[in-house]
């Protein structure tokens, strides 16, 4: 009589009944001697097409993360920050109107400077000496930066670079974060590769475009129930 809502390898999600939950799990660890125990309940929760990858809101009112860019370490703390608070404005308020303002907001507030430069710091670790990379990768080009400034880098360590306006490639435009002036920073760059990705990993499954994020809000407010309803 339990309502089984999501599956995976190692993992069972069902509608949350005490009574039947407690029954089930006696049976089974009678009849075969299964071990199995409640380890999360979420108040809501939200699934994605890909495996292994929901987040949900507990009852002590945390937010469960997995799988998403939020755990990842290739990102700007603005892009983590961006999508942990679309999670929970998602999960918490039920709005995805109330999400897709709070993008906007913070991306216009990029475009005024108003964003700190220590949330666009990208931080990757050197797993090699730099003549051993084939490739200049961003860190790569902003680690031999660096030492060019009279500085020294070790392998292991990690690199903290941000992205600059210009016309090279990617990689040429990587400058240690603590030689560039906030008016040289590369807006574009974080709003279209950083923010918005981060964002839409989420919102994308409401039907948010990159288009709808980069439009002038309107005014209407839609809830998760508008989302389901199409």
């Amino acid at each position: 009589g339990l309502e089984v809502i999501y599956g995976d390898t190692d993992s069972l999600f069902i509608k949350y009944d005490e009574v039947k939950i407690r029954k089930f799990i006696e049976r089974v660890e009678k009849e075969l001697g299964f071990e199995i125990k409640v380890d999360k309940i979420y108040k809501r929760v939200f699934f994605t097409e890909a495996k292994k990858r929901y987040c949900g809101l507990l009852t002590d009112g945390r937010i469960d993360i997995v799988g998403f860019e939020a755990i990842r370490g290739d990102w700007a703390d603005i892009a983590k920050e961006v999508q942990e608070k679309v999670i929970e404005i998602v999960l918490k308020e039920g709005s995805v109107s109330k999400a897709v303002d709070y993008v906007r907001n913070i991306i216009s507030m990029l475009k005024q400077g108003k964003i700190p430069i220590d949330k666009l710091i990208i931080w990757k670790t050197l797993t090699k000496r730099l003549e051993e990379y084939a490739v200049d990768a961003p860190h790569v080009v902003a680690a031999k930066r660096l030492i060019e400034a009279g500085g020294r880098v070790t392998v292991g360590e990690k690199i903290g670079y941000v992205i600059v306006k210009g016309s090279g490639k990617l990689s040429e435009r990587a400058m240690p974060y603590f030689m560039v002036k906030p008016n040289s920073i590369d807006v574009d760059y974080y709003i279209n590769r950083q923010i918005i990705p981060a964002a839409l990993r989420i919102l994308e499954y409401f039907g948010v475009t990159e288009r709808t994020l980069k439009t002038v809000a309107t005014g209407i407010q839609r809830t998760l129930f508008d989302f389901f309803k199409r």
